[in-house]
């Protein structure tokens, strides 16, 4: 049946063109290239014959349909810029507020390392797993979308659930990670490295992401000694320059992260915290994916790091 409201499909895409942003966000790990496939999804709804016009039943549900195909195509072009990426590919932290109020709700889904992890599953997987845990699509709605059938869609979406559940972020509470993160910036700051060490889980892996734009580590760092090093190191190399590191608290993501200035930049530090401490560390570093959380209504107060030695 025709929809009685596809005259109006200008008006219904403005209302939800930002929750178009959010799939495609979390399908792509990228705002910048989320922008683009929301663009480029809205030209080609824009060039729909009449006939092609009255032949949607619901706006809604084309638009999420165009949407994650054209996010799929982006993220299965992207594939080939991330394997020759200069060191470890991690997603682009995005302010809160970026992010339509029921998409922070499940912020779990849209946190910085469900995104990282995400990235090793299959485009069509990835996207399955967001449309179901996401948006709660019924698996029907999702083989429209995908082009697929019901059976295949949820086989699809239990086998991005089985790759997520080997590695899939603790839930923990925003308190425990601002105090780690507030201890491990302290023990970095003060040069600290048995400090620092104690404050690592056995398995901790640190990756840094300076997109060949910003001096990083090439590969994750592994265990606690290393990770406590590489990090002390940064924070002496930033004061034998006569840059003192600084940190102000952030919230990215739905989650808390701190944004931390060594020698001379800035760079945004995310932990997730397990049982036996912090268990991963990114850094990301890349200006280029920094620009949306270092915007000025985003700035807050800056922690005093310059502790007497």
């Amino acid at each position: 049946m025709h929809d009685p409201g596809a005259e109006d499909w200008p008006e219904i895409w403005a209302r939800q063109q930002r929750g178009l942003l959010a799939l495609a966000y979390r399908i792509l790990g990228s705002w910048a290239d989320a922008e683009d496939a929301v663009a480029e999804a809205a030209a080609r709804v824009a060039s729909l014959s009449a006939p092609q016009r009255a032949a949607v039943r619901s706006w809604p549900a084309y638009f999420t349909q165009v949407v994650t195909r054209r996010a799929i195509d982006v993220l299965r072009s992207a594939a080939h810029r991330r394997e020759t990426y200069p060191g470890p590919w991690l997603p682009e932290p995005i302010a809160a507020e970026d992010l339509p109020e029921d998409a922070a709700a499940r912020r779990d889904i849209a946190s910085i390392g469900m995104l990282h992890l995400m990235e090793q599953l299959r485009p069509e997987d990835r996207a399955a797993y967001v449309l179901r845990h996401a948006l709660d699509l019924p698996y029907p709605q999702i083989a429209e979308v995908l082009g697929t059938s019901p059976a295949n869609a949820r086989q699809m979406v239990s086998r991005a659930g089985r790759r997520l559940d080997v590695g899939r972020p603790p839930r923990t509470d925003r308190a425990r990670v601002g105090a780690a993160l507030t201890a491990l910036v302290d023990a970095v700051a003060h040069g600290d490295v048995e400090r620092t060490i104690s404050l690592l889980s056995d398995d901790v892996t640190l990756w840094a992401d300076g997109g060949g734009v910003v001096q990083a580590a090439r590969n994750p760092l592994f265990g606690p000694e290393r990770v406590a090093r590489f990090l002390v190191g940064i924070a002496e190399a930033s004061r034998a320059e006569g840059r003192e590191m600084t940190a102000e608290p952030a919230v990215v993501n739905g989650e808390g992260a701190v944004i931390v200035t060594l020698r001379g930049r800035r760079k945004l530090l995310h932990v997730e915290v397990g049982d036996g401490g912090i268990r991963a560390v990114r850094m990301i570093a890349n200006p280029e994916k920094l620009g949306r959380i270092l915007r000025p209504e985003h700035r807050a107060p800056t922690i005093d790091t310059n502790y007497p030695q």
